[in-house]
């Protein structure tokens, strides 16, 4: 049940805006959501494209695919509100965004031990510049997720915002995979896993600005 406080304040910040059109709603939806897979994509091709290296196409294969559903679970869990009005729990929003940088380190490992040397050192690639082109890749997509859902979580919008950087950058992820065909664990530490934990710490920072309820005046 809602507490009086919390509906005071729900109804107060639905009454302080204007609501607008379904179909106004509906169209701003729809471009927040092909420029967010628009934009990750267009900038993967600026970068070169999918890179197969040393690579067999299998391996690049089954790992995108488990990137994939990682990332797509990662998004639906932050995204969705389920079946309540107010979001996903506070408990469900932490344990997604502290599985997913785990989930997708165990699924490279297990993907690339059976392949040999696809965990070998690369000296050369320490992991800084695909931290970089994760950040980038999911820069944009975060702030269509957040624009989204502006003001809209009256309980818990740090957690929420801490949910959708994690998410997004396991979206990244996906497209940097392809992209880099190191397997070395400090690598996938530094230039794959360590981009979703600043996401999501910057996204609790966001969270906590713009995606809470707030009265009106």
């Amino acid at each position: 049940m809602l507490t009086p406080d919390l509906k005071h304040r729900i109804l107060a910040a639905a009454a302080s805006e204007a609501s607008p059109t379904r179909r106004h709603r509906v169209v701003g939806t729809a471009i927040r959501a092909v420029s967010a897979l628009a934009v990750p994509l267009l900038l993967f091709a600026l970068v070169g494209g999918a890179g197969l290296g040393p690579r067999p196409l299998g391996l690049v294969a089954i790992t995108a695919l488990g990137t994939l559903a990682i990332a797509a679970w990662a998004l639906l869990e932050g995204f969705g509100r389920g079946p309540s009005m107010l979001g996903r729990s506070r408990g469900r929003l932490l344990a997604t965004a502290a599985l997913v940088p785990v989930a997708f380190l165990v699924w490279k490992v297990i993907a690339s031990s059976g392949v040999p040397h696809m965990m070998d050192p690369w000296p050369a690639r320490p992991g800084l510049r695909c931290f970089g082109v994760t950040v980038l890749f999911a820069a944009w997509p975060f702030v269509a997720l957040a624009w989204e859902r502006w003001g809209s979580d009256p309980v818990h919008p740090r957690v929420l915002g801490l949910a959708l950087g994690v998410g997004a950058g396991g979206g990244a992820a996906v497209l940097v995979d392809l992209w880099c065909p190191v397997g070395h664990v400090p690598h996938l530490l530094i230039g794959h896993v360590a981009p979703m934990l600043l996401l999501g710490s910057l996204g609790a920072l966001v969270g906590a600005r713009v995606l809470g309820v707030r009265l009106g005046r």
